[in-house]
């Protein structure tokens, strides 16, 4: 999805920033969107968001590198389903820095930035697993729904200051993160996952990234869109 998203914006003529701990992943990202998006700019800042200093440096870095921050998507997340009876605080606090500490850290350092510009907009990426939940997600689960409170709180504390903060819940989408559940699902699993009867793709959410970010009026804030094909609006299927 950041991918997507990264190559979104880039043909909107932005200059983008990826960053994540995998050098080699950023790169071959990087490679990509220049690939698919002739002359754009794309710059890789690799780090561990859930850590607060280098979550600092990352907001720092782009903001040096571009001369501002008109937009920040966090979008960092792992699902390692375990049990809560058999969950150490080894993987709470794992999914917990990944997915809940990374978009806090970085949120409070864009802020800063934006809040000086007196402009900005934040897209933070939750999850269907916000509202409701599944077997053994129960971190994955508390750090989703951290994350969609997390969006209406900077919302409030921004407002005032011209920045713009939403978060995304998307349902199955079609990542790495799901591609155990893939290789084995049936049709007759894929028909009762949400009333679409399919996994999303990384470019259905990047659309609605691209349009937060880029293109929704300014009284739009401190929401979540669900992007998860009618998954939460509908009742359990028999």
């Amino acid at each position: 999805m950041g991918r997507a998203a990264a190559e979104r914006l880039a043909r909107r003529g932005a200059h983008v920033m990826i960053s994540g701990r995998r050098v080699a992943v950023l790169e071959e990202a990087a490679a990509a969107v220049r690939s698919r998006v002739p002359g754009a700019v794309i710059a890789i800042h690799p780090a561990d968001a859930g850590d607060d200093v280098a979550a600092n440096a990352l907001v720092q870095a782009a903001s040096e590198e571009f001369g501002g921050l008109d937009v920040c998507i966090n979008c960092a997340g792992i699902y390692e389903p375990v049990a809560i009876t058999e969950m150490d605080a080894a993987a709470w606090r794992r999914t917990m820095s990944t997915t809940l500490d990374s978009v806090a850290y970085v949120g409070a350092a864009a802020a800063r930035v934006m809040k000086a510009a007196g402009a900005g907009r934040m897209v933070l990426i939750s999850s269907v697993n916000s509202p409701v939940s599944e077997p053994e997600s129960a971190h994955y689960s508390a750090a989703k729904a951290g994350v969609s409170s997390l969006a209406r709180s900077l919302a409030l504390d921004l407002a005032a200051d011209g920045v713009r903060v939403n978060a995304i819940a998307p349902g199955w989408v079609h990542t790495a993160m799901v591609d155990d559940f893939l290789q084995t699902a049936t049709q007759e699993s894929l028909s009762r996952l949400n009333m679409l009867g399919r996994v999303g793709e990384p470019d259905e959410v990047a659309n609605v990234i691209e349009y937060l970010a880029l293109d929704a009026p300014d009284y739009l804030t401190g929401t979540t869109i669900f992007v998860d094909g009618g998954q939460t609006a509908m009742a359990p299927m028999p």
